[in-house]
């Protein structure tokens, strides 16, 4: 039980907190409710367990030993960030629009799969408690799968409780480019922080 509880406080903090990932979904749940920005939520759940399966039977020790593979993908995470943003601050959202969500299931798997942060998470998670003589690995891969989709609803269920304040068109509009601008300050950061630490 106490190590269920050491898990949690390490990475509710991590998961809550804002970032690509959160912000979007934020966005999503404002712009479009929940039910439209679910393509895109499942596609970060799924990303996340079939990374963090991966990066559990050894695939993160690859990754992040290698400079040139973790700046191909941060750079490519920068990049998908900046189209995401994009996507928001382009997008002509409705009040009574009906059609597909720009965001699919394939939009949150990128998101989730092009996050260098990510693979450090499930990285420093599995050092502090994966134990070759306990059999947790699945107990680790579930759980941290089960608290990003908590930590997701969360910032998905906050925007879409925001979406009846701002019902009309215009409204829409400016929260979706206040979320676009969010997403290109979080991708100039990630950016600056790369050339900073180089």
């Amino acid at each position: 039980m106490q190590n269920v509880l050491a898990f949690l406080a390490l990475l509710l903090p991590l998961t809550l907190s804002p970032g690509p990932a959160t912000i979007t979904l934020a966005g999503l749940g404002l712009s479009k409710g929940i039910a439209r920005a679910m393509p895109f939520y499942s596609g970060l759940i799924l990303s996340t367990f079939l990374i963090s399966a991966a990066s559990g039977l050894g695939l993160n020790e690859i990754f992040l030993a290698s400079p040139v593979v973790y700046d191909v993908v941060r750079y490519a995470g920068i990049g998908y960030i900046i189209y995401l943003a994009l996507k928001f601050i382009r997008a002509r959202p409705s009040a009574t629009q009906t059609t597909e969500s720009e965001h699919s299931l394939y939009d949150g798997m990128l998101l989730t799969a092009l996050n260098p942060k990510f693979y450090v998470m499930v990285t420093v998670v599995f050092s502090q408690f994966l134990k070759p003589e306990q059999n947790v690995l699945w107990f680790l891969i579930f759980g941290l799968t089960a608290v990003i989709a908590f930590s997701g609803f969360v910032w998905l269920a906050v925007g879409a409780s925001l979406r009846p304040l701002l019902r009309s068109e215009r409204a829409l509009r400016i929260q979706t480019v206040i979320f676009g601008v969010l997403l290109l300050i979080v991708a100039a950061y990630m950016l600056m922080k790369g050339w900073l630490t180089t």
